[in-house]
């Protein structure tokens, strides 16, 4: 028999790379945030490691520079976002 203690809590943990990921769209609101991001012509599984990548980057720089405890989510109000430069190329008249 398994020793088993129910009041101990086990780490919310994902599952392991190369598995498998299901996520619902539970409203119309979601749904809207995952078109806006497929704009750029990716199809929903890379924009939701997109949006994935970019929430797990902020989250570590707020915890690694010490402006939330480890664990807290931080309140994201604002994002810096690098001007558009258009990749020139060389058969382009200038």
């Amino acid at each position: 028999m398994a020793d088993t203690n129910p009041t101990e809590t086990r780490p919310n943990l994902p599952p392991e790379a190369g598995r498998s990921l299901s996520v619902r769209i539970l409203d119309d609101g979601m749904y809207d945030d995952l078109r806006v991001i497929m704009q750029t012509g990716c199809d929903a599984s890379a924009a939701v490691r997109q949006a994935l990548l970019i929430a797990a980057n902020v989250y570590y720089e707020a915890w690694d520079r010490g402006y939330y405890p480890t664990g807290i989510a931080p309140v994201i109000t604002s994002a810096n976002i690098e001007p558009y430069r258009p990749v020139r190329r060389l058969d382009q008249a200038v």
